[in-house]
Protein backbone atom coordinates (compact mmCIF):
# COMPACT_ATOMS: atom_id res chain seq x y z
CA UNK A 1 0.00 0.00 0.00
CA UNK A 2 1.37 3.44 -0.88
CA UNK A 3 1.45 6.36 1.52
CA UNK A 4 -1.38 7.99 -0.39
CA UNK A 5 -3.49 4.86 -0.34
CA UNK A 6 -2.96 4.33 3.39
CA UNK A 7 -3.87 7.93 4.12
CA UNK A 8 -7.12 7.69 2.15
CA UNK A 9 -8.06 4.43 3.84
CA UNK A 10 -7.22 5.73 7.32
CA UNK A 11 -9.17 8.95 6.81
CA UNK A 12 -12.20 6.91 5.82
CA UNK A 13 -11.92 4.79 8.99
CA UNK A 14 -11.55 7.95 11.09
CA UNK A 15 -14.52 9.75 9.54
CA UNK A 16 -16.27 9.82 12.93
CA UNK A 17 -13.38 11.76 14.52
CA UNK A 18 -12.09 15.32 14.21
CA UNK A 19 -9.90 16.14 11.17
CA UNK A 20 -9.58 12.55 9.89
CA UNK A 21 -7.40 13.38 6.88
CA UNK A 22 -4.99 15.48 8.91
CA UNK A 23 -4.83 12.80 11.59
CA UNK A 24 -3.96 10.14 9.04
CA UNK A 25 -1.27 12.39 7.63
CA UNK A 26 0.22 13.05 11.07
CA UNK A 27 0.28 9.36 11.90
CA UNK A 28 2.19 8.69 8.70
CA UNK A 29 4.67 11.47 9.45
CA UNK A 30 5.17 10.13 12.97
CA UNK A 31 5.79 6.52 12.00
CA UNK A 32 7.79 7.21 8.85
CA UNK A 33 9.74 10.06 10.52
CA UNK A 34 9.13 12.52 7.68
CA UNK A 35 7.59 15.97 7.55
CA UNK A 36 4.34 16.74 5.76
CA UNK A 37 6.10 18.24 2.74
CA UNK A 38 8.15 15.07 2.19
CA UNK A 39 5.09 12.91 2.78
CA UNK A 40 3.17 14.66 0.00
CA UNK A 41 6.16 14.83 -2.34
CA UNK A 42 6.69 11.08 -2.06
CA UNK A 43 3.08 10.00 -1.70
CA UNK A 44 3.49 7.10 -4.12
CA UNK A 45 6.18 5.36 -2.06
CA UNK A 46 5.15 2.05 -0.58
CA UNK A 47 4.75 1.89 3.20
CA UNK A 48 7.16 -0.74 4.58
CA UNK A 49 5.40 -3.74 6.20
CA UNK A 50 6.77 -3.06 9.70
CA UNK A 51 5.66 0.59 9.47
CA UNK A 52 2.22 -0.46 8.26
CA UNK A 53 1.84 -2.79 11.24
CA UNK A 54 2.60 0.07 13.64
CA UNK A 55 0.34 2.44 11.71
CA UNK A 56 -2.57 0.03 11.98
CA UNK A 57 -2.10 -0.20 15.75
CA UNK A 58 -2.06 3.58 16.13
CA UNK A 59 -5.03 3.93 13.81
CA UNK A 60 -7.03 1.53 15.97
CA UNK A 61 -6.26 3.58 19.06
CA UNK A 62 -7.43 6.80 17.43
CA UNK A 63 -10.54 5.11 16.02
CA UNK A 64 -11.37 4.02 19.59
CA UNK A 65 -11.33 7.66 20.70
CA UNK A 66 -7.87 8.05 22.24
CA UNK A 67 -6.62 11.63 21.76
CA UNK A 68 -4.02 12.02 19.04
CA UNK A 69 -1.64 13.77 21.44
CA UNK A 70 -1.37 10.64 23.61
CA UNK A 71 -0.84 8.48 20.55
CA UNK A 72 1.93 10.71 19.18
CA UNK A 73 3.27 11.39 22.68
CA UNK A 74 3.33 15.18 22.37
CA UNK A 75 1.26 18.32 21.81
CA UNK A 76 2.40 21.72 20.54
CA UNK A 77 2.05 24.66 22.93
CA UNK A 78 3.26 28.20 22.28
CA UNK A 79 5.41 27.01 19.40
CA UNK A 80 7.08 24.14 21.28
CA UNK A 81 6.35 20.42 21.47
CA UNK A 82 5.57 19.06 24.93
CA UNK A 83 5.62 15.39 25.83
CA UNK A 84 2.35 14.15 27.33
CA UNK A 85 1.11 10.86 28.66
CA UNK A 86 -1.84 9.55 30.65
CA UNK A 87 -0.60 11.29 33.82
CA UNK A 88 -0.91 14.77 32.28
CA UNK A 89 -3.58 16.86 30.68
CA UNK A 90 -3.12 17.70 27.02
CA UNK A 91 -2.13 21.40 26.70
CA UNK A 92 -4.86 23.57 25.17
CA UNK A 93 -4.49 26.70 23.03
CA UNK A 94 -6.61 28.69 25.52
CA UNK A 95 -3.91 28.31 28.15
CA UNK A 96 -1.52 30.29 25.97
CA UNK A 97 -3.43 33.40 27.07
CA UNK A 98 -1.79 33.00 30.50
CA UNK A 99 1.65 33.15 28.90
CA UNK A 100 0.84 36.16 26.74
CA UNK A 101 -0.70 38.06 29.64
CA UNK A 102 2.20 37.39 32.01
CA UNK A 103 4.80 38.45 29.45
CA UNK A 104 2.88 41.61 28.58
CA UNK A 105 2.30 42.55 32.24
CA UNK A 106 5.97 42.51 33.15
CA UNK A 107 7.08 43.96 29.82
CA UNK A 108 4.92 47.00 30.50
CA UNK A 109 6.72 47.35 33.82
CA UNK A 110 10.06 47.06 32.03
CA UNK A 111 11.28 44.21 34.23
CA UNK A 112 11.43 41.41 31.65
CA UNK A 113 15.16 40.93 32.17
CA UNK A 114 14.98 40.97 35.96
CA UNK A 115 15.30 37.70 37.91
CA UNK A 116 11.60 37.47 38.73
CA UNK A 117 10.32 34.51 40.73
CA UNK A 118 7.23 32.67 39.55
CA UNK A 119 5.19 29.75 40.80
CA UNK A 120 3.12 27.37 38.66
CA UNK A 121 0.52 25.49 40.70
CA UNK A 122 -0.63 22.21 39.14
CA UNK A 123 2.01 22.19 36.43
CA UNK A 124 1.04 18.93 34.67
CA UNK A 125 3.23 18.61 31.58
CA UNK A 126 5.02 21.78 32.64
CA UNK A 127 3.89 23.69 29.56
CA UNK A 128 3.21 26.94 31.42
CA UNK A 129 6.31 27.03 33.62
CA UNK A 130 8.65 25.81 30.89
CA UNK A 131 7.31 28.28 28.35
CA UNK A 132 7.74 31.17 30.77
CA UNK A 133 11.28 30.06 31.56
CA UNK A 134 12.10 29.63 27.87
CA UNK A 135 10.67 33.02 26.93
CA UNK A 136 12.32 34.79 29.89
CA UNK A 137 15.55 32.93 30.82
CA UNK A 138 16.26 35.34 33.69
CA UNK A 139 13.08 34.33 35.50
CA UNK A 140 13.29 31.72 38.26
CA UNK A 141 10.39 29.30 38.34
CA UNK A 142 9.01 26.59 40.61
CA UNK A 143 6.51 24.06 39.28
CA UNK A 144 4.25 22.24 41.74
CA UNK A 145 2.13 19.13 41.18
CA UNK A 146 0.63 16.42 43.35
CA UNK A 147 1.30 13.77 40.69
CA UNK A 148 4.75 12.21 40.58
CA UNK A 149 3.98 10.97 37.08
CA UNK A 150 3.17 14.47 35.89
CA UNK A 151 6.34 15.88 37.43
CA UNK A 152 8.39 13.20 35.69
CA UNK A 153 6.95 14.35 32.36
CA UNK A 154 7.47 18.01 33.25
CA UNK A 155 11.12 17.40 34.13
CA UNK A 156 11.62 15.63 30.82
CA UNK A 157 10.06 18.55 28.98
CA UNK A 158 12.22 21.06 30.84
CA UNK A 159 15.34 19.14 29.86
CA UNK A 160 14.19 18.88 26.24
CA UNK A 161 13.72 22.65 26.05
CA UNK A 162 16.90 23.48 27.93
CA UNK A 163 15.33 25.38 30.81
CA UNK A 164 16.12 25.30 34.49
CA UNK A 165 13.21 25.02 36.93
CA UNK A 166 12.60 23.83 40.46
CA UNK A 167 10.03 21.06 40.85
CA UNK A 168 8.02 20.30 43.97
CA UNK A 169 5.83 17.26 44.61
CA UNK A 170 3.09 18.75 46.78
CA UNK A 171 -0.62 19.35 47.21
CA UNK A 172 -1.23 23.05 46.59
CA UNK A 173 -4.47 22.91 48.58
CA UNK A 174 -2.25 22.53 51.65
CA UNK A 175 0.38 24.92 53.03
CA UNK A 176 3.38 25.10 50.70
CA UNK A 177 6.98 25.43 51.98
CA UNK A 178 7.59 28.97 50.76
CA UNK A 179 8.00 32.24 52.62
CA UNK A 180 5.21 34.78 52.50
CA UNK A 181 5.40 37.30 49.65
CA UNK A 182 8.11 35.24 47.93
CA UNK A 183 6.93 35.41 44.29
CA UNK A 184 6.33 38.02 41.61
CA UNK A 185 3.94 35.81 39.66
CA UNK A 186 1.62 32.97 40.61
CA UNK A 187 0.03 31.20 37.65
CA UNK A 188 -2.21 28.16 37.56
CA UNK A 189 -4.45 26.05 35.36
CA UNK A 190 -6.03 24.04 38.18
CA UNK A 191 -8.77 21.41 38.03
CA UNK A 192 -12.04 23.38 37.75
CA UNK A 193 -14.66 21.10 36.20
CA UNK A 194 -17.65 20.16 38.35
CA UNK A 195 -18.92 16.60 38.68
CA UNK A 196 -21.97 17.55 36.61
CA UNK A 197 -19.85 19.06 33.82
CA UNK A 198 -17.50 16.09 33.84
CA UNK A 199 -20.36 13.73 33.03
CA UNK A 200 -21.05 15.78 29.89
CA UNK A 201 -17.47 15.98 28.62
CA UNK A 202 -16.42 14.53 25.29
CA UNK A 203 -15.53 10.86 25.69
CA UNK A 204 -12.02 11.52 24.40
CA UNK A 205 -11.40 13.72 27.43
CA UNK A 206 -13.43 11.82 30.00
CA UNK A 207 -12.10 8.36 29.10
CA UNK A 208 -8.42 9.19 28.61
CA UNK A 209 -7.27 12.35 30.40
CA UNK A 210 -6.57 12.13 34.16
CA UNK A 211 -9.76 12.82 36.11
CA UNK A 212 -7.88 14.27 39.07
CA UNK A 213 -6.45 16.98 36.81
CA UNK A 214 -9.94 17.95 35.69
CA UNK A 215 -12.30 17.61 38.66
CA UNK A 216 -11.42 19.13 42.06
CA UNK A 217 -14.74 18.27 43.69
CA UNK A 218 -18.50 18.42 43.25
CA UNK A 219 -18.78 22.15 42.51
CA UNK A 220 -15.60 22.69 40.50
CA UNK A 221 -14.46 25.70 42.55
CA UNK A 222 -12.60 23.78 45.26
CA UNK A 223 -9.15 24.14 43.68
CA UNK A 224 -9.58 27.67 42.30
CA UNK A 225 -10.42 28.71 45.86
CA UNK A 226 -7.28 27.04 47.19
CA UNK A 227 -5.12 28.60 44.47
CA UNK A 228 -6.36 32.09 45.33
CA UNK A 229 -5.55 31.49 49.00
CA UNK A 230 -2.04 30.36 48.11
CA UNK A 231 -1.49 33.28 45.75
CA UNK A 232 -2.71 35.75 48.36
CA UNK A 233 -0.04 34.57 50.80
CA UNK A 234 2.83 33.95 48.40
CA UNK A 235 2.71 36.98 46.10
CA UNK A 236 4.69 40.12 46.71
CA UNK A 237 2.75 43.40 46.78
CA UNK A 238 2.24 44.33 43.13
CA UNK A 239 2.69 40.71 42.04
CA UNK A 240 0.48 39.15 39.38
CA UNK A 241 -1.99 36.32 39.83
CA UNK A 242 -3.27 34.48 36.73
CA UNK A 243 -5.60 31.49 36.90
CA UNK A 244 -7.43 29.68 34.12
CA UNK A 245 -11.03 28.71 34.83
CA UNK A 246 -14.17 27.45 33.13
CA UNK A 247 -16.07 29.76 30.81
CA UNK A 248 -18.96 30.02 33.28
CA UNK A 249 -16.76 30.66 36.32
CA UNK A 250 -15.61 34.23 35.66
CA UNK A 251 -17.88 35.86 38.20
CA UNK A 252 -17.26 33.19 40.84
CA UNK A 253 -13.48 33.50 40.46
CA UNK A 254 -13.56 37.29 40.63
CA UNK A 255 -15.58 36.97 43.83
CA UNK A 256 -12.67 35.07 45.40
CA UNK A 257 -10.50 38.19 45.22
CA UNK A 258 -11.46 40.42 48.15
CA UNK A 259 -10.56 44.08 47.77
CA UNK A 260 -8.53 43.95 50.98
CA UNK A 261 -5.97 41.80 49.16
CA UNK A 262 -6.40 42.38 45.43
CA UNK A 263 -6.71 45.15 42.89
CA UNK A 264 -7.25 45.37 39.11
CA UNK A 265 -9.35 42.21 39.32
CA UNK A 266 -10.88 41.24 35.99
CA UNK A 267 -11.59 38.32 33.69
CA UNK A 268 -9.59 37.64 30.54
CA UNK A 269 -11.34 36.14 27.55
CA UNK A 270 -10.25 33.60 24.96
CA UNK A 271 -10.39 34.02 21.19
CA UNK A 272 -14.00 32.82 21.20
CA UNK A 273 -14.91 35.68 23.53
CA UNK A 274 -15.57 33.38 26.50
CA UNK A 275 -14.43 34.07 30.04
CA UNK A 276 -11.22 32.09 30.42
CA UNK A 277 -8.87 33.35 33.15
CA UNK A 278 -8.66 35.47 36.27
CA UNK A 279 -6.32 38.47 36.39
CA UNK A 280 -5.52 40.10 39.73
CA UNK A 281 -2.69 42.15 41.22
CA UNK A 282 -1.68 41.74 44.87
CA UNK A 283 -2.40 44.96 46.71
CA UNK A 284 -0.05 46.67 49.12
CA UNK A 285 -2.26 45.64 52.05
CA UNK A 286 -1.13 42.64 54.07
Amino acid sequence: MTRKEWKIRAARLLAHTDAPSLTAQLLLCHVLDVDRVALIAHSEEVVPPEAETLLEALLARRAAGEPLAYILGFREFYGRDFAVDASTLIPRPETEHLIETALEFFEQRKVTGAPLRFLDLGTGSGCIAITLAAERPAWKGTAVDISSGALKVARRNAEAHGVSLSFLLADFTQALPFADADFDLVVSNPPYISEEEYAELDAGVRDFEPRTALVPGPEGMEHPRAVEEAARRLLKPGGLFLMEHGWLQGEACRALCHEDFWKDVHTGRDLAGKDRFLFAVRSEKR
